[in-house]
């Protein structure tokens, strides 16, 4: 082991079989090479992640409509008069309103979870809460709403609404019959 006099001994200490002055580091060879292999790692996993993002904003998107549902249903008891949830016309935006006076009580934009669509399976895209809680089954209401996602290969979610004020999503995928996802 060789060292100057003038430093100390773990500064002026070379690797042995070192040539003196030879250049210690990364090369550019071997950091193209890194480069690259990253490079292809990051490609083959870009599908999957792109996949989990949706699933994520779909979840996401159901959850902000379940609690749309559930704030309006709340409302209306604590009001003790008519709210209605209104789902938006594209996407997954809604809002909450009284009926009588008419006025906004919260609302979600459609851009908030980008690429879900939610649709509803009767022309209604309204549901009005009574202020006992109950579902106001007078007219053509909002029953089920199906959520889905613009990426291929993603989770899709139900909301079904009961007249008796009781919201549930589920996932229509799943058939076995004990399994508490199930629609």
């Amino acid at each position: 082991m060789l060292s100057s006099p003038c430093l100390p001994a773990w500064q002026g200490t070379r690797a042995r079989g070192a040539r003196p002055g030879a250049a210690r580091g990364v090369t550019l060879i071997e950091l193209m090479i890194t480069v690259a292999v990253l490079a292809i790692g990051l490609s083959l996993a870009a599908p999957a992640f792109t996949q989990q993002i949706a699933n994520y904003r779909l979840r996401a998107a159901s959850e902000s409509i379940i609690n749309g549902l559930n704030y309006a249903r709340a409302e209306a008891v604590r009001r003790n008069s008519a709210v209605s949830f209104s789902l938006g016309n594209t996407g997954s935006g809604w809002t909450v309103a009284q009926v009588s006076p008419a006025s906004t009580l919260q609302s979600r934009a459609d851009g908030e979870s980008p690429g879900v669509t939610a649709t509803s399976t009767t022309t209604s895209r309204t549901v009005t809460f009574t202020p006992t809680g109950f579902v106001d089954n007078s007219v053509v209401r909002l029953s089920q709403i199906n959520l889905s996602s613009a990426v291929a290969n993603t989770d899709t979610r139900r909301i079904d609404i009961f007249g008796g004020g009781l919201i549930r999503v589920c996932d229509p995928t799943v058939t076995e019959a004990t399994d508490p996802r199930r629609c």
